[in-house]
């Protein structure tokens, strides 16, 4: 192996028929890692689960005890161990922990994130900002010297978003910025200092970033790139764009 590539991707929850696009989509694309976000445990993303074992993929699917609740998992065609993430006041489906074994004895952290969204309701405003607190504070008791890559759907914004949104709050740009505390890059924004992308698109046109790759300070050396892919939003399977991030390993 002399590339480490991973497919970051909200699903939407497909329906069963679009689950099986996607699924037949993702076999044939190159990368090592899929990172796929808001699944539920619903027909279309079990049906993604059990495809990819029958092809015999690493699947690391959450427990879903709530059947309302959203999640993530991952998908690898390399070796990797689910491993138990400590964190307490958040839903755990939210959140899947693993270990990618390389070459060389080299390991490597991968945890999958799917941040709640949020409206103006307080109840759901309260939820995320609850969330985004409970993940802060786990990422800080994480050493700070392990390999690491922290992808999905934030649903969080850069704070020098071009447009500026003036309903998201100081706390919600506080954690992306921490993130830098832990030691942790935005790949993308590392290899494109000045330019201005967005994965999803809302229904007035106006484009967001959500969907992000932070990885340790220690990897940046070898990113070799991070670019985002909108023909999967363009098609109609999934309301927002994947992003690919390869290092060199």
């Amino acid at each position: 192996m002399k590339t480490l590539s991973i497919f970051i991707w909200n699903i939407a929850n497909p329906s069963l028929e679009r689950a099986a696009k996607q699924a037949e989509l993702l076999r044939k694309r190159s990368e090592d890692i899929f990172v796929l976000t808001e699944i539920k445990s619903s027909r279309g993303c079990l049906f993604l689960k059990k495809y990819f074992q029958a092809y015999g993929y690493y699947v690391v699917f959450p427990d879903f005890q709530d059947n309302q609740e959203y999640g993530s998992m991952i998908v690898s065609k390399i070796p990797l161990s689910s491993r138990t993430l400590k964190y307490t006041n958040f839903i755990s489906p939210r959140v899947v922990y693993s270990q990618i074994s390389l070459p060389h004895n080299i390991d490597i952290e991968m945890i999958g994130i799917y941040v709640p969204s949020r409206n103006a309701s307080e109840e759901k405003i309260k939820r995320k900002k609850s969330f985004l607190h409970a993940l802060s504070n786990t990422f800080q008791k994480l050493e700070l010297n392990k390999p690491r890559i922290i992808c999905g759907d934030f649903n969080v914004l850069e704070p020098n978003h071009k447009p500026f949104y003036p309903f998201f709050k100081d706390w919600e740009y506080d954690f992306y910025n921490q993130l830098s505390n832990y030691q942790l890059t935005d790949a993308w924004r590392f290899l494109h200092p000045l330019e201005q992308e967005y994965s999803w698109i809302g229904k007035t046109g106006d484009g967001y970033r959500y969907d992000h790759c932070f990885i340790s300070n220690t990897l940046l050396p070898v990113v070799k790139e991070s670019f985002y892919f909108h023909e999967l939003r363009q098609q109609r399977l999934s309301d927002h764009s994947a992003l690919i991030t390869t290092l060199n390993i």
